[in-house]
């Protein structure tokens, strides 16, 4: 019999550290839905901690079959301190730089209205940066562009602070600021607006969320070039 030609896709592997940050832990109070924190209904428990997680694990691969390196800063379960988180995420860059290679980091939570004993109205995705302009900005809008490529065929929103010229939201949250790399935290929609929720527990809405992270992502390290 004649041999059938094998084609094997080869990574090309890219120059790039990414550090993914999961929001949170199993025992930080609140971040959670109404119906999880109050039994508040509708029944749609939800919860951060494992939500996040769970983007992390279907992201990590992805973006390795992309080329790049993938570092989860939080492992645990448990919440892990802002501080740690940091230093992690900074040994990671020092060792990253010694092998020639650019770092970013991405702080994956969920967003909140309200303080989880109430369905609330507010709804979208959004990211945030430090304030100031730097790279962080650029991986922000890629993250946006993204964003809009993805969920407005899906009928889903994005949030945006347009006060300073670009889309991100600014604030000096401590793992963005104290992060030594381009670094953003990203709001994956509303845990407390209920149709949010129910479209972020389907496959629909995870496999969207993930995709705007690898987008974003692989666009904005086309951007700098790295």
């Amino acid at each position: 019999m004649p041999k059938k030609d094998i084609v094997i896709n080869k990574i090309e592997i890219k120059n790039v550290v990414v550090c993914l940050d999961n929001g949170h832990g199993e025992d930080t109070p609140g971040k959670r839905s109404p119906w999880s924190a109050c039994k508040t209904k509708p029944e749609l428990p939800f919860r951060e901690y494992s939500y996040t997680r769970e983007l992390v694990r279907m992201l990590k691969p992805l973006l390795e079959k992309d080329g790049f390196e993938v570092y989860v800063v939080v492992p645990e379960e448990y919440d892990v301190s802002l501080g740690e988180r940091c230093k992690r995420i900074n040994n990671k860059v020092k060792e990253a730089a010694l092998k020639g290679k650019h770092t970013l980091m991405v702080s994956i939570h969920n967003n909140a209205a309200g303080n989880g004993k109430e369905w609330k109205e507010a709804y979208g995705w959004s990211v945030w940066t430090t304030k100031g302009q730097n790279n962080s900005d650029k991986l922000a809008q890629c993250l946006y562009d993204a964003a809009l490529e993805v969920l407005t065929p899906l009928g889903q929103k994005t949030r945006k602070d347009k006060t300073d010229g670009d889309d991100d939201y600014e604030s000096n949250f401590y793992i963005t600021k104290n992060s030594n790399c381009p670094s953003v935290l990203v709001e994956n929609m509303f845990q407390d607006c209920i149709k949010e929720v129910q479209w972020m527990l389907t496959d629909e809405g995870k496999n969207a969320l993930v995709e705007i992270h690898r987008k974003g992502i692989n666009k904005f390290v086309s951007v700098m070039n790295w």
